[in-house]
């Protein structure tokens, strides 16, 4: 039994191939679903975004009524988002669960793809694209991949996209992307409620098996790291803004397993994270502003730390950090700093796990992606400082340092 969870999951591989992981939980009021598919951004490096608007157009259905009102009359509501490795689609229901759940199975085993339909999300997506280059955040997270992968790496790619991916962009299109990759073996399920297990099982059961190819990138994406030209390692660019915007990071190598991973993550936090003696100087001194808290992205084809905020001097802010680096590839890092790390990080886990929407969500992604959520919390608890010290000098080294500066 998992300690951050009222009742152990039951989790079963279905007949029809879907990864299934039940959480009963009868004190609960609602009841949340969780699907989600291996199949992102990073598999279309040919045309970007035909997975993110593949997950748009799976909300019409052949009927032709509204799906939102067929769902908010069930006391239900979805929605959806689309990764770099994988889309997810998500229901949250306070009633009729079998009802919402028999619907939402439709809406996933019967797309429908029409002309009009498709301009009508072309349209949305343009509008998407228009609001994420307004952001210098966005373009900053761009220009950071594009440093750590060079041009070539579909993460370097837009979620949704180009405005010339969108054109080329046909129902046939949709079809292809569909059937190859929404397959029941590349699906995973969490549930999480007042529910029977077995009911559960037996609705799932209803969903059509489908084969289709795995989402993986061996052979498919134009990309050997081995010729790739890599860009600068401190990039500045005008941007018209007030405030220096910096975002910087570390590329992680790929393939690393979940113990090493959560390693990385504890150390990164412990060294330069909110609760670091790095953060602390950081806000005294204005190199960096509150709220620059660090994303981690580990997957087995790509995986990179970064964290993004303002600041008054981001040239002192890079030689501080390298300073860091240095000095932990001789000192290591405080035990302290270490110990609030890991357990400012078991309290964000165990948060997560208490919410129905977030602990489904980070079960099927993870399943999917090959690897246990439900594994962290014992590799917080039990790593130990010479495993996360070690972890770190790999990643947080001077020469993988990247960062981005927009003014």
């Amino acid at each position: 039994m998992n300690i951050a969870v009222n009742v152990a999951p039951i989790q079963r591989r279905l007949s029809n191939g879907l990864y299934v992981s039940i959480f009963p939980e009868s004190h609960f009021h609602h009841t949340f679903v969780s699907w989600s598919v291996s199949y992102g951004s990073i598999h279309d490096a040919v045309l970007p975004g035909r997975a993110h608007f593949l997950e748009h157009m799976m909300f019409y259905n052949p009927d032709k009524r509204p799906l939102k009102s067929r769902f908010h009359a069930l006391g239900a509501s979805t929605s959806a988002l689309t990764r770099y490795d994988l889309t997810t689609y998500q229901m949250a229901c306070t009633g009729q669960f079998k009802q919402s759940m028999e619907l939402f199975i439709r809406m996933l085993a019967t797309p429908y793809f029409t002309p009009i339909h498709m301009e009508k999300e072309r349209a949305a997506i343009h509008q998407e694209l228009s609001m994420y280059e307004d952001q210098p955040s966005w373009r900053a997270l761009q220009r950071l991949t594009q440093m750590m992968y060079g041009n070539n790496h579909p993460i370097t790619s837009d979620v949704a996209g180009t405005p010339d991916s969108l054109y080329q962009l046909t129902p046939d299109e949709m079809n292809t992307a569909y059937n190859e990759y929404y397959a029941t073996g590349n699906m995973a399920v969490a549930v999480a409620g007042p529910v029977n297990p077995e009911a559960v099982i037996e609705i799932l059961e209803q969903f059509p098996v489908r084969e289709g190819k795995t989402a993986s990138l061996h052979g498919v994406l134009p990309w050997d790291r081995r010729h790739e030209e890599f860009g600068e390692r401190y990039l500045e660019l005008e941007c018209g803004l007030p405030l220096s915007l910096v975002r910087f990071g570390f590329r992680v190598e790929s393939g690393m397993e979940l113990k090493d991973q959560v390693a990385c993550i504890i150390g990164i936090e412990a060294l330069l994270g909110e609760t670091s003696d790095f953060y602390a100087e950081c806000i005294k001194s204005g190199l960096l502003g509150k709220g620059a808290a660090w994303d981690h992205y580990y997957r087995q084809e790509f995986a990179f730390s970064n964290a993004c905020g303002y600041s008054t001097d981001p040239a002192s802010l890079r030689t501080l950090i390298e300073e860091r680096c240095n000095r932990i590839q001789e000192r290591g890092v405080s035990l302290n700093n270490l110990g609030v790390a890991r357990l400012t990080w078991l309290s964000r886990y165990y948060t997560d796990m208490d919410s129905l929407k977030q602990r489904c969500m980070h079960v099927s992604e993870h399943t999917v992606i090959g690897l246990d959520y439900l594994q962290i919390g014992t590799y917080v608890s039990e790593l130990t400082e010479e495993e996360i010290i070690s972890s770190l000098r790999k990643v947080a080294a001077p020469d993988q340092l990247r960062m981005v500066v927009l003014h």
